[in-house]
């Protein structure tokens, strides 16, 4: 239900006040000026420099273009993102995963940062295939796993710095324990838009994972296909990769269209 104009006019407290002004910037479709903030939530403008200017130096609220129009900022729409369920997210995915079966008879994934690393969101099997290298749930290692390679080579240097400040467990005698060594190859990753790892998780076993870049927002997300390495390289590394990279599209553009749903809902309540 919408605030009554007794509660835009006189918010109480500073973080209402915070939620009153991003309630309103973000039902605004092509943001908000100054002074139309200013009338709909009823502060003053020296109140109005001081919260906006807080929310834009933590990344809730962006200015468009330079100008002084506002709009949600990629931080706040980074942590909607993260705020996806697993259930939702495999909703979305899955007609994707499904093609890329279809089209590989392999099984292929999506994997998903979170607060500690990388896990499994979502996977998809061919009907004769009885062994799952990837289960829902499952973490994905940083020096092992091509779909977390896939995503923190997109993310600050702080997070990978965290990451590579823990102890890096050696899956087999292929998997990379040496910080430097990940350093370069997360490098590699970036320049060539995606992470390749053959029998560095599990012996006998090749992956290919692709970043699946959110419009503002960045890489949050991975979509990959793995199978035993015999199997996958049947196929030409550039079909593989091109399929991914096609696939990534499309799961970035579906989960942005669930997350517009859902704030055109929030906003009409």
């Amino acid at each position: 239900m919408a605030a009554s104009t007794n509660e835009r006019d006189h918010p109480r407290g500073v973080l209402a006040r915070y939620a009153l002004i991003l309630e309103i910037v973000g039902a605004s479709r092509t943001g908000m000026s100054l002074t139309e903030i200013m009338r709909a939530t009823g502060l003053s403008s020296g109140t109005m420099h001081r919260l906006l200017n807080s929310l834009l130096d933590v990344g809730y609220l962006a200015q468009q273009d330079g100008k002084k129009i506002y709009r949600l900022g990629p931080r706040l729409i980074r942590l909607f993102h993260l705020a996806h369920s697993r259930a939702t997210v495999s909703a979305l995915v899955q007609p994707v995963l499904q093609e890329l079966v279809s089209r590989f008879n392999e099984t292929a994934f999506v994997a998903k940062l979170n607060a500690t690393g990388v896990e499994s969101m979502a996977s998809a099997m061919p009907e004769n295939h009885h062994q799952a290298y990837v289960q829902p749930g499952r973490i994905m290692p940083i020096n092992a796993a091509a779909s977390a390679k896939a995503i923190f080579a997109f993310q600050p240097k702080k997070a990978i710095a965290e990451q590579l400040a823990m102890p890096l467990r050696k899956y087999t005698d292929k998997t990379i324990v040496d910080a430097a060594q990940l350093r370069r190859d997360l490098e590699q990753v970036r320049t060539q838009g995606y992470a390749i790892c053959a029998d560095e998780l599990d012996p006998g076993v090749l992956s290919y994972a692709c970043p699946i870049d959110l419009s503002g927002v960045g890489v949050l997300y991975s979509v990959g296909i793995v199978a035993l390495k015999r199997r996958l390289m049947r196929f030409d590394k550039r079909e593989v990769i091109a399929a991914l990279e096609g696939a990534a599209r499309l799961i970035a553009a579906r989960l942005e269209a669930e997350l517009k749903s859902t704030e055109e809902t929030a906003a009409a309540a």
